[in-house]
């Protein structure tokens, strides 16, 4: 397995590709899901066993987050916060879990990020533990501080949960 065709096949139609649009200008936060097509995740289904799948794409991103927040110290651009994401979750625990490049420009991001942890549960939940243990299985574990957000979606009456993994040395 060639390791630059495998990677060319996952991110060449995922928009990080060109990195000028995760470093371009906007006023709210992005995220970017690492692999935006189930179809690339079949094709890492025919490379890797499916409990592996995870860890390749933490890997990846952890990869291009750290990227770019490189280029973006090299260029004299702030990003107020920088983290790795999760909002899909299977309960019945076999699924992939495919991380997110979340980035928030805006120096309203202090306040989101005070916020996450004022209203952090005292115990894991079923989420968090599940992504923790990705993080452990990975060795990015102690690189990274854990956030949940939770809340109730109106429009169509569920609970969204969002894990965050944010950069220890950006906290």
């Amino acid at each position: 397995m060639k390791l630059h065709g495998l990677y060319a096949k996952i991110i060449k139609k995922e928009a990080y590709n060109d990195l000028r649009c995760l470093a371009g200008a906007f006023d709210d936060f992005e995220e970017y899901p690492i692999i935006s097509r189930d179809s690339r995740l079949k094709k890492l289904q025919r490379k890797l066993e499916k409990k592996d799948i995870s860890d390749f794409l933490l890997g990846l991103a952890v990869f291009v987050l750290n990227t770019v927040r490189a280029l973006a110290r090299s260029n004299q651009r702030q990003l107020e916060l920088t983290a790795i994401t999760f909002t899909r979750f299977d309960t019945s625990g076999g699924s992939t879990l495919v991380p997110q490049l979340f980035i928030y420009p805006s120096t309203a991001a202090g306040a989101l990020r005070q916020t996450l942890i004022k209203n952090q549960p005292e115990t894991d939940s079923m989420e968090m533990t599940k992504v923790k243990q990705l993080f452990t299985t990975c060795g990015f574990v102690e690189s990274f501080v854990f956030l949940e957000s939770r809340f109730l979606d109106h429009a169509c009456n569920e609970e969204l949960v969002r894990i965050y993994a944010i950069p220890r040395q950006t906290m």
